[in-house]
């Protein structure tokens, strides 16, 4: 039994013209068990973190055998996120061409490859390549998820849907440590890496059986450079577009900084072994859970955009709290860290969903590029903070939480610049009417 049914395919439509310039695409008409669909997205959505969070407990190992020291092994979580910055963008024409299938089942098996020799790396140098070879890969998984969802999904509905997604595959950060501190009982850290290639032909089986063409609109105009750059630069004046995709990039680059720093304050500076560490970090893994449950069951009632404006208020304030008991409690134990990571998750749960559908709304034929360039910068956002938390981390955990304050302040006021930016473009609709 198949869980997805094509129902219909029409082709040969005409959909664009401008200039010389024609547009020739395929639609196809999908009637999809939404249901399903979703899982599929979640299991696809729960590499992404498998890849960031898996191998946290065994960066000392990684550095003990590369002869390296931790930090260095750090920046292959960097070089991780930069090639999902730049995957995206060469993703988004190629999902808005070939549909979303071809590329997943593409991208995903240079993964799979890249997780294979990561594992067989002989140094870090050759780790970081693999690792940024993975991401150019994998990252094909975020650009066609959001791009299926606004293929199947009306607009009110994609926040809630996202919620839903997040609440799957959150599910990953919860059990990623401690499956990784189990290999390291077992067997090796390399072995994570063989776990990674395995999971990852996984998910392509479930997309070549279960998956169907969702795309509706297939061009047939030859991918160049210059067309696609312009094509960014259009979806970038769309003012919607920019201020909820920076808002979405600042909030997401908190998790990015508490997963960048977590490793070194919790088994270095407070050293915790492997097991309470993982305890630790999947409890703080359920903060973000359990706010994309609740801002899926509010977007029922409530408008998702409100929703990410007052969670984002009340983030600068839980963020400053806790800067400041660090700041002027540096002994403070790590369980009152842990309750204010808890909350910040939580907070950035009600938050990320809402502006990534909300960056995405404006779009139809062009969701592939539109996903792709908002998760190219989401993601080369969190690459920054990353690096930037290598390079200035401290003896203690106030370089973290500095770093989570002043995005959160940043990702505030940039929603309230969007929700301005809509209020007075909607009444510019209404006196033109």
């Amino acid at each position: 039994m198949r869980i997805f049914i094509k129902s219909e395919q029409k082709t040969g439509l005409i959909v664009c013209r401008k200039d010389d310039f024609i547009a020739t695409v395929t639609m196809t008409q999908t009637k999809i068990n939404k249901t399903y669909l979703v899982i599929l997205l979640g299991i696809l959505a729960a590499l992404g973190p498998f890849t960031i969070d898996m191998y946290l407990p065994a960066f000392g190992r990684i550095a003990e055998d590369l002869g390296t020291d931790e930090k260095h092994v750090a920046f292959t979580l960097t070089s991780y996120f930069a090639g999902i910055a730049v995957g995206q963008l060469i993703y988004g024409p190629i999902v808005d061409k070939y549909g979303r299938k071809k590329p997943l089942l593409t991208g995903l098996l240079i993964y799979a490859i890249a997780a294979l020799g990561c594992g067989l790396s002989p140094d870090i140098r050759t780790m970081a390549g693999m690792r940024l070879l993975q991401a150019l890969g994998g990252c094909v998984g975020m650009v066609a998820s959001n791009a299926i969802i606004s293929d199947v999904y009306q607009r009110d509905e994609r926040a809630k849907v996202y919620s839903s997604i997040m609440l799957v595959m959150g599910v990953a950060p919860l059990i990623a440590p401690s499956a990784g501190s189990l290999f390291l009982a077992k067997a090796d850290w390399n072995y994570i890496f063989y776990f990674l290639t395995f999971f990852s032909l996984f998910v392509i089986g479930l997309i070549y059986f279960f998956l169907p063409e969702t795309s509706r609109y297939m061009h047939t105009n030859k991918l160049r450079v210059k067309a696609i750059s312009l094509g960014y630069l259009e979806i970038m004046k769309n003012r919607s577009f920019l201020f909820y995709t920076l808002a979405g990039s600042l909030s997401m680059s908190i998790l990015f900084a508490y997963v960048s720093s977590a490793s070194f304050i919790f088994l270095t500076i407070y050293k915790l072994d492997k097991a309470a560490f993982s305890i630790l970090f999947a409890v703080n893994a359920t903060g973000l859970i359990a706010g994309n449950y609740l801002n899926g069951m509010l977007t029922r009632r409530v408008n998702y955009i409100h929703i990410a404006n007052v969670a984002s208020r009340v983030l600068v304030v839980v963020a400053l709290a806790v800067l400041l008991l660090v700041y002027f409690y540096p002994g403070v134990g790590y369980q009152w860290l842990g309750a204010g990571i808890f909350s910040i998750m939580f907070l950035s749960g009600l938050i990320n969903p809402n502006a990534t559908a909300a960056s995405l709304a404006p779009f139809t034929a062009n969701a592939g590029g539109a996903s792709a360039l908002g998760g190219a910068i989401r993601m080369g956002t969190g690459a920054l903070v990353a690096a930037a938390i290598g390079v200035f981390q401290g003896e203690s955990a106030v370089t973290m939480f500095v770093t989570i304050f002043v995005l959160a302040v940043s990702a505030s006021a940039l929603l309230e610049a969007a929700r301005q930016h809509t209020s007075v473009k909607v009444s510019e609709e209404m006196e033109a009417v």
